[in-house]
């Protein structure tokens, strides 16, 4: 029984001295071997040089040189490659191979095993100018091609009159700077494969942001209110659509929502072109009982587009509705329509006659004087606002100083007054011995006309 102990305890020392044996012949054979291999499972930017010497590495690089080919794909499955001849792509080592090999101990191969084995290094050379002029000329950057990235942003829907949230777009506009960076490091380190869509430009805002979500719930309040516009005869109403329009919301930023002031004032613009009757042709029944058209003068209503809008922009901000009269820069006498209604001056410059109608009577009417047109002193015909009325007052003007005791001025320098110092009105006088453009009345009729008028009446030539 000792015996057969000792011949198994003999045994035993002979099997782990082969053990000993065989290990030690395969870590010195393998560190030979090392010696001028690369250890098993090395990659150099990509490729594999597991067992391979120096001289087998660098051939493989000078083949995959020559051979080389960077291919771009996109998300619409487009391809875009730079080739080797593109560029005047070569291998160029420069030593950096056998510093690798250097690095990995023959004798240390044991812990080498258990490290990281891949190595980038940038053993090529390219001419950068016609790399630059390659990567320019791709389809990914012409204008037709891309789609810009959208943020989620509110929708107005005037089928509904509400917004609603259109999702946001993801496009395909690429990070050039970005994108042509990793193309020279993947030309650098033997990179054959870019996804392109690794390198677009993403939406700021998704449609679950919930800015967005308070912005929707604004506006939808903003486009339920309505602004009246109230011309006494006629009323023009601002809502929902014409709202929706004037609403602008930073879909880059936090949703905030402001008002588009050029759109305002275009929206005005429309109102004005609608309601002011500023300079406007009007058909006018003559006291001949004859309907004519008076063109010319300054008499009407005209909306200032720049004041309304301010006052507007605080009825968006204040979110409530409202009936109001736009701010006028100008006003008429009446606001219906008939802006000159029944009370008015009627003067016919042909007949040399004055009318003065109030509230649709004849006050008063009488002969007059009016320009003289043989020296180019002619009256102006049309529409104008009388300015204002004043008691005794000169006129001057050159080589003249007269004066007058009813004065009531509605163009400028030229008025309705008083001349005492002729003795007939009427008839052809004006022909060549008219006023310097006034309109000349007897004294009696200035009085009666003075008495009543009220700054703003409608003075109408023709």
């Amino acid at each position: 029984m000792v015996q057969d102990k000792e011949i198994k305890n003999i045994s035993k020392q002979k099997i782990a001295i082969i053990i000993a044996a065989i290990v030690a012949i395969i870590y010195i054979g393998l560190s030979v071997f090392f010696t001028n291999h690369f250890y098993f499972g090395t990659k150099i930017n990509g490729e594999s040089c597991s067992g391979k010497t120096v001289q087998e590495v660098e051939d493989i690089f000078g083949k995959v040189s020559s051979d080389y080919k960077l291919t771009m794909t996109d998300k619409r499955n487009n391809k875009f490659s730079i080739s080797a001849k593109d560029i005047d792509f070569t291998f160029h080592d420069n030593g950096q191979i056998q510093k690798i090999k250097d690095s990995q101990s023959s004798f240390g191969w044991i812990v080498g095993i258990f490290k990281d084995k891949n190595y980038n290094i940038d053993i090529v050379k390219y001419n950068e100018a016609k790399l630059k002029d390659k990567y320019n000329s791709f389809k990914l950057f012409d204008k037709n091609y891309v789609i810009e990235p959208k943020s989620a942003y509110p929708e107005y829907s005037r089928k509904t009159n509400s917004y609603e949230i259109r999702p946001e777009v993801y496009g395909n506009k690429v990070k050039k700077e970005e994108l042509y960076k990793e193309i020279k490091k993947s030309i650098s380190t033997g990179n054959q494969a870019i996804n392109v869509a690794d390198f677009y430009e993403q939406p700021k805002n998704k449609e679950d942001n919930s800015d967005l979500a308070k912005a929707v719930e604004k506006l939808n309040k903003k486009v339920k209110m309505k602004v009246t516009y109230d011309f006494e005869d006629r009323k023009e109403v601002f809502s929902g659509y014409e709202i929706a329009q004037l609403l602008k919301c930073d879909t880059e930023g936090k949703y905030d929502i402001s008002i588009d002031r050029d759109r305002m004032i275009e929206l005005l613009r429309g109102l004005s072109r609608q309601y002011s009757t500023y300079g406007d042709p009007r058909k006018f029944k003559a006291s001949s009982g004859k309907e004519i058209t008076i063109y010319g003068g300054s008499y009407g209503w005209l909306i200032d587009k720049e004041k309304e809008a301010d006052e507007l922009t605080k009825v968006l901000e204040a979110g409530k509705s409202v009936t109001r009269e736009p701010v006028y820069s100008q006003k008429a006498l009446y606001r219906t329509k008939d802006d000159i209604g029944k009370t008015y001056v009627e003067i016919s410059l042909g007949g040399q006659y004055l009318w003065y109608y109030r509230d649709g009577k004849l006050v008063t009417s009488f002969p007059v004087v009016t320009g003289n047109v043989s020296k180019g002193h002619g009256t102006p015909g049309g529409i104008y606002p009388l300015n204002y009325k004043t008691r005794n007052t000169y006129l001057t003007g050159r080589n003249y100083r007269s004066h007058v005791n009813y004065w009531m001025p509605f163009n400028g320098n030229i008025g309705l007054h008083d001349a005492t110092w002729r003795g007939s009105f009427g008839g052809g006088i004006y022909r060549s011995s008219g006023s310097h453009g006034c309109v000349n009345c007897p004294y009696g009729g200035a009085a009666t006309v003075y008495q009543t008028i009220e700054p703003g009446t409608p003075i109408i030539l023709y």
